[in-house]
């Protein structure tokens, strides 16, 4: 018998990771991820001198779009 020779495949290159983009911030909380939002009282819904503050339901808390 004689024995063929076998061509090995070569090695598989190791690939450089990528760099990681950057998503842009928010428009809605400029990257915070919080909003503001001014306090209502009462039945007519005024406003008072006061504010609270929430998570932005566009990018919810993340800061990111």
């Amino acid at each position: 018998m004689t024995a063929q020779a076998t061509k090995k495949s070569p090695a598989p290159r190791r690939r450089s990771p990528k760099p990681a983009s950057v998503p842009p911030p928010c428009d809605t909380c400029t990257g915070t991820g919080e909003t503001t939002t001014a306090v209502r009282v009462g039945r007519k819904r005024r406003q008072i001198d006061a504010t609270q503050t929430a998570l932005c339901p566009d990018c919810f808390g993340t800061g990111t779009a």
